[in-house]
């Protein structure tokens, strides 16, 4: 009777384990599957990620190609202009017959002769009368926007501003006021040999 019931209960027991067994077996496989899942999900995720990634990658390459012609065409407009500024002299040698306003008036020193007193006030130390220049003078031609005024006798903040290579418009004369009140006291009282700041910005 005892070796009968020990058989069953060793019976029980088998089926228990069996049954335990069958179970754990079958929850490692759905955590696999969700684990499956999951890394399909985070594949798609990468997909998408990557396509996107594809298609930036695709605008930002459109976007060099489109820099790099814009580039040459600045690069050579570039070397256009350095050909065309090297046409304008940085001096003159007078010659017979010259004079201020007709040396201005040429093409590749100031294009119009009204321009003449940048020539005189550029050459102050050679010429003293601007209605007398001698051939053989070489007079110096600046170009550009000139960041700094030296003032010579009769000149005003107005005038100066009004110089087509200062600003062009005698009203600015308070930008060059603001920019020297360091040296000017009063705006209407300005003396010759000061040098004078010419604001750009």
């Amino acid at each position: 009777m005892k070796m009968k019931a020990l058989l069953v209960g060793i019976l029980v027991l088998a089926l228990s384990s069996s049954a335990l067994f069958a179970e754990e077996k079958k929850l490692t496989e759905e955590e696999a599957l969700q684990m499956i899942q999951e890394y399909r999900s985070q594949e798609s995720a990468l997909k998408k990620e990557i396509s996107q990634l594809e298609s930036r990658l695709t605008t930002l390459s459109n976007k060099i190609a489109e820099l790099t012609k814009n580039i040459a065409i600045l690069k050579k407009e570039i070397k256009d202009l350095k050909a065309e500024i090297a046409k304008y002299p940085s001096e003159y040698t007078v010659v017979k017959g010259d004079y201020l306003a007709k040396i201005a008036a040429m093409r590749y020193i100031y294009n119009r002769a009204s321009a003449w007193p940048r020539l005189y006030r550029a050459n102050r130390d050679l010429i003293k009368d601007p209605n007398l220049i001698y051939p053989g003078w070489v007079l110096k031609v600046p170009h550009g926007l000139d960041r700094t005024y030296t003032v010579i006798p009769g000149d005003c903040l107005w005038k100066i501003a009004g110089f087509y290579w200062i600003y062009n418009n005698p009203k600015e004369w308070t930008r060059i006021y603001n920019a020297n009140k360091d040296k000017i006291k009063d705006p209407d009282l300005i003396y010759p040999d000061q040098v004078l700041d010419i604001p750009r910005d």
